[in-house]
């Protein structure tokens, strides 16, 4: 497998799978006791204390994501990636990734630049998609500097 080859199927397991649900709701956390739109999200996207249920997870983060949470706005882009409780469209993950992306979360960063590399949801550019990974490799999220250091040219 060629090193760029590699490198987008780990972004894409990142893209997929590192939302940043994914350590979130442990059985002792706090947030068991939030019922914000966020946390109800989380809670029916990863079954915890609910059945899980992408379809409410879908509805709790659109909620929240149209009232401004950054974290909603990068779960709701994920889901329509996915296509998880919704039909796929990769044009909304793109505008929800840029949403979330443009306030700083640095997975949303990292995510927005893979869209642009690959022109997934949105056209192909290599120079924007250099420019979000900078960004979020500045923050230190370790996907955004493989990206980098693998797509130099």
């Amino acid at each position: 497998m060629s090193v760029k080859k590699l490198i987008w199927v780990l972004g894409l397991s990142v893209l997929l799978a590192a939302c940043s649900t994914n350590n979130y709701l442990a059985a002792n956390s706090p947030a068991w006791r939030d019922n914000s739109a966020r946390n109800m999200g989380v809670r029916h996207l990863l079954g915890r204390g609910v059945e899980q249920n992408d379809v409410k997870a879908f509805n709790y983060f659109t909620k929240a994501a149209t009232q401004g949470d950054v974290l909603a706005q990068n779960e709701l882009a994920y889901l329509y990636a996915a296509g998880r409780g919704t039909p796929r469209n990769n044009k909304l993950a793109f505008e929800w990734y840029k949403k979330a992306a443009s306030s700083g979360l640095s997975s949303a960063q990292y995510n927005l630049g893979l869209m642009y590399l690959r022109g997934v949801g949105t056209a192909a550019d290599k120079t924007l998609a250099m420019e979000w990974f900078k960004k979020s490799a500045g923050q230190g999220f370790a996907p955004a500097q493989a990206a980098l250091s693998q797509n130099r040219a």
